[in-house]
């Protein structure tokens, strides 16, 4: 006899049971995300280009996005990873089913406290499997640094000897875009290692307005 499982759905950002329930909710194994908090996220879906190179960004960073991002990384909520790409996972799975995800470079002893790189567990299940091409020298963090100094971040990357990108389509994936600094730093890396194709894809992109802040 199959056991049922009774327990209220609830959202995984505000914490409020799925009332009254839709379709969606009842076919779904797990629905982590109300139709309200989806639209305080602004999704918007936005395409362009970062030095020629075809950009999408699913959201606007707004208060939002900010606080979720924090619960993910500054406090280690593994949940909230499903959140963000849970309506539009089906079509980037088709889109990018051809790619190879190349993550964001993340301070490795950052991983090890948090007990997971959240960028990787954001873009899951997207694309053909990670490869683990750039990685980040040191613990040096983006939010402490001014225009300028983001624009050098370049010196705080390095190639992973041991990745094989030649002739491959890559998609590099971030949970933020403020500058652009790290994707522009680490696609010319990829480029310049023999990938066929690079594209990016980040959670949010941050207002031109605040791009340039001191």
């Amino acid at each position: 006899m199959m056991k049922s499982n009774s327990a209220t759905p609830f959202c995984k950002v505000c914490f409020q049971p799925f009332s009254p329930p839709s379709l969606k909710t009842i076919l779904d194994r797990d629905p982590c995300l109300c139709a309200r908090c989806f639209r305080e996220m602004g999704p918007v879906n936005l395409c362009y280009t970062l030095e020629g190179i075809k950009t999408i960004s699913l959201y606007r960073y707004n208060e939002k996005i900010k606080g979720m991002l924090f619960d993910l990384k500054g406090c280690g909520d593994y949940e909230m990873a499903k959140v963000f790409l849970v309506n539009q996972k089906p079509y980037l799975k088709h889109r990018f089913r051809d790619y190879y995800l190349v993550p964001a470079p993340s301070f490795e002893p950052k991983n090890i406290e948090r007990g997971f790189n959240h960028v990787e567990e954001i873009f899951t299940g997207i694309g053909k499997g990670y490869i683990h091409a750039i990685m980040k020298i040191d613990g040096i963090k983006q939010a402490d640094l001014n225009y300028r100094q983001r624009q050098q971040i370049g010196a705080h990357l390095t190639w992973n000897p041991k990745a094989n990108v030649v002739g491959k389509k890559i998609l590099f994936v971030d949970d933020l875009i403020t500058t652009g600094a790290t994707a522009k730093a680490c696609c010319h890396l990829l480029m310049k290692h023999g990938a066929k194709e690079v594209r990016i894809l980040s959670v949010a992109k941050t207002p031109l307005r605040q791009n340039h802040r001191k």
